[in-house]
């Protein structure tokens, strides 16, 4: 599906490692506006992050991270985390070292690898559908967390997070230079959960160890700076409106 790319971003220390072990050239620059071939490595360190932009898809590499694109609508994950941005429903393949999915969706979405050989899938907004080899298939939800586990791939548990939370706190979001082509839509899905929810979060996900075993930190007591329980509409579409920056 995806030919051509192009690294239109790159910030740090980002390297493009090629699979021939008899190439010359057998690990490069990610310099902008060249192209990442097919099962080419490419690796960030400590606080560096990069943007490849296919046809109508945008990946992003996080800091310390490596990933690789499989040639046509298939990505690989490692280790670190990376952003993808689907502005139109589109069909991929997403595999760690133990879990494979494939997701037939349009949206934005964030995948942290997790050491135990899976991944994490989080949706930041989405519509449609993610499903494994053996036929199981679920729903996306924006703000829902999937753990993508083994093989043969299994679902784990799914978690709401605190898209707003993220949206602060994510470089893969807000330390690139050109804002993401669904920014409104991340927008929405953030007023939505609010509505929703009204911040009654109290934990963080981390990592999965095992199958069996996810880490959590747990908030300490709610502070007045957090989204209020008693919100009323017109606080609601402050927020919306601070968001956005406009009315």
């Amino acid at each position: 599906m995806f030919s051509n790319n192009k690294i239109t971003y790159s910030f740090g220390t980002v390297e493009c490692i090629s699979p021939e072990k008899n190439n010359s050239n057998l690990i490069t620059k990610a310099d902008l506006n060249s192209s990442l071939s097919e099962n080419q490595l490419i690796a960030s360190g400590k606080g560096s992050r990069a943007e490849v932009r296919f046809e109508n898809l945008i990946c992003r590499i996080g800091s310390l991270s490596v990933a690789k694109w499989n040639g046509g609508n298939k990505f690989w994950i490692h280790s670190g985390s990376l952003l993808f941005c689907l502005p139109e429903t589109t069909t991929c393949e997403f595999s760690s070292s133990q879990a494979k999915c494939q997701l037939q969706a349009k949206g934005t979405f964030i995948i942290e690898a997790t050491s135990n050989g899976g991944f994490k899938l989080i949706p930041l907004e989405a519509k449609g559908f993610i499903k494994t080899e053996n036929g199981d298939k679920k729903e996306l939800i924006g703000g829902r967390l999937l753990l993508i586990l083994g093989n043969p791939t299994q679902f784990g548990d799914a978690y709401d997070i605190d898209i707003m939370l993220l949206l602060k706190s994510s470089r893969l979001i807000n330390a690139f230079p050109s804002p993401l082509p669904t920014f409104e839509r991340i927008g929405l899905a953030v007023y939505v959960q609010e509505l929703k929810l009204k911040g009654k979060y109290d934990a963080l996900i981390g990592d999965a160890t095992t199958n069996e075993n996810l880490q959590l930190w747990k908030f300490g007591k709610r502070t007045g700076a957090e989204p209020s329980t008693s919100q009323n509409p017109e606080s609601n579409k402050g927020f919306f409106k601070s968001f956005f920056g406009k009315e």
